[in-house]
């Protein structure tokens, strides 16, 4: 669960949303991993061993019954993507007055992004985009759309007197949920994904091309939480990897 500052009612609805929201990334891991396996089963039964098996000894299953499945399932899980969005408008505005920055924080600066056109609302400059507390938290402001605004990181760092700031958000990124889309459609038609990903400790972005396989919910280590990565064979590892959405920039489906 996100920890907030609310109490009452207020709280229990935000968990309940929240719990919901958790519920449904579940069924998607799980009905994306139930559409690969599906689509795995049809390519095997493509090849000559099965063809030669099948002489001898039935499936238990046509595969034009397992082709008939599969955009049944596609159809629920966009259905289930839907559903999520849903439920995250329902609690955008609890995030609204959060003290500290919500979970929906990448799509809120999606949205000022598209609303200030990819520019700082100072000098105009579209490199290392941070989104701003115009009214900071600490005297009143909240996190509504009206009350944000895109500074590049030099202006960012002068309206805090000097200080400075790890990570950036540049025009490239997309938004969260574009992110899962790209993803899942190149799950579904077996295609690469290239992205820039930066680690905490990195100064700077570094391209990765990726070959997933899987969405999955990793839990934090440190606090209670998980964060959405996709699994998948990394081209500069030569090796299995775990990437989380939230680390990556302008992703590509090639």
């Amino acid at each position: 669960m996100v920890k907030n500052n609310l109490r009452g009612d207020g709280r229990e609805l935000l968990n309940s949303i929240q719990v919901q929201e958790q519920e449904i990334r579940n069924e998607i891991i799980t009905q994306q991993d139930k559409l690969n396996r599906l689509r795995s089963e049809i390519e095997r039964r493509e090849g000559l061993v099965f063809k030669i098996a099948s002489i001898f000894a039935k499936p238990d299953v046509d595969t034009a019954e397992i082709e008939k499945s599969i955009p049944i399932i596609d159809s629920k899980i966009n259905q289930l993507f839907s559903d999520l969005m849903s439920l995250q408008d329902r609690v955008a505005p609890i995030y609204d007055y959060f003290l500290t920055y919500p979970p929906d924080w990448e799509k809120r600066r999606d949205e000022v992004a598209k609303r200030d056109g990819d520019e700082c609302s100072e000098c105009s400059s579209w490199r290392q985009l941070h989104l701003h507390h115009i009214k900071p938290l600490s005297k009143g402001g909240s996190n509504k759309i009206s009350n944000l605004k895109l500074l590049c990181e030099e202006c960012h760092s002068k309206k805090h007197g000097g200080r400075v700031f790890s990570g950036d958000f540049s025009n490239s990124e997309t938004a969260f949920s574009k992110r899962v889309a790209n993803i899942h459609y190149a799950i579904n038609n077996d295609k690469r994904i290239k992205f820039g990903y930066k680690k905490p400790k990195d100064k700077k972005h570094k391209q990765r091309t990726v070959i997933p396989t899987e969405l999955v919910n990793v839990d934090h280590i440190r606090n209670s939480g998980s964060t959405l990565c996709v699994r998948g064979y990394c081209e500069l590892r030569k090796a299995e990897r775990v990437f989380a959405l939230k680390r990556m920039r302008g992703i590509k489906v090639i």
